[in-house]
């Protein structure tokens, strides 16, 4: 009976929610990079950094800033559904993605809360999420962000409705107060923050470093 207890043990040990430092896994090197890399720290901070200081005269200057970011990799981390998709041997899926989402337990990218808590501490100053993340998984997202102390009431979600709703779609939408935009109006964007290229808009008025802002995520991609 001892020696049964003694080979199981490992299984229960591994069974907990063990931070990821500790496992004691092959894991592939893009999730041992974003989830154990003082690099990638560094780096998302870094970014953050940068962006603020580059923004803040426009910022200070409008009475209504608006920035445009992303959710995931770019606000949210989502390494944690990585690992537990290389664990069972398993790809992206929808389905699982979705009940991932709504475990509310992603956490958040280095530098996120610090620039988007000083960003909100100028009056009217609002922030349009354009995700890729299904509509349905909405009051899921805000109570993960509450969590995280990155939700405001104030903001818009702008998640996916289908397959066809495309960023560039909710983009337009943002560009001149349609659709989900029309109670809101159009809006001039300060900036965007991003973690793939289609986060941001093909506009010779933004560029890299000045008013668009991008995010290492070597997890996942269309490349």
């Amino acid at each position: 009976m001892r020696l049964i207890f003694i080979l199981l043990l490992p299984f229960f040990i591994f069974s907990q929610d063990t931070p990821l430092s500790e496992l004691d896994q092959d894991l592939p090197h893009d999730i041992k990079w974003v989830t154990q890399s003082s690099e990638y720290k560094t780096l998302c901070e870094q970014i953050y950094r940068s962006a603020s200081l580059s923004i803040r005269n426009r910022v200070s200057k409008s009475d209504n800033p608006v920035i445009v970011m992303d959710l995931d990799e770019t606000v949210l981390d989502n390494s944690q559904y990585q690992v537990e998709l290389f664990l069972n041997s398993e790809k992206y899926d929808i389905d699982t993605w979705n009940k991932f989402v709504k475990k509310q337990i992603s956490t958040l990218v280095p530098g996120a809360k610090n620039f988007i808590t000083k960003y909100k501490n100028k009056k009217n100053a609002k922030i349009i999420f354009i995700s890729n993340r299904s509509e349905e998984t909405l009051k899921a997202t805000k109570n993960n962000m509450k969590k995280l102390g990155v939700y405001f009431k104030d903001d818009i979600f702008l998640l996916r409705k289908d397959e066809s709703d495309t960023k560039i779609i909710r983009r337009n939408e943002v560009f001149t107060g349609s659709g989900r935009m029309k109670k809101h109006g159009s809006q001039t964007i300060i900036a965007y923050f991003g973690d793939a290229i289609g986060d941001f808009p093909n506009d010779v008025g933004y560029a890299f470093s000045i008013n668009k802002f991008i995010f290492p995520n070597p997890m996942y991609g269309k490349w």
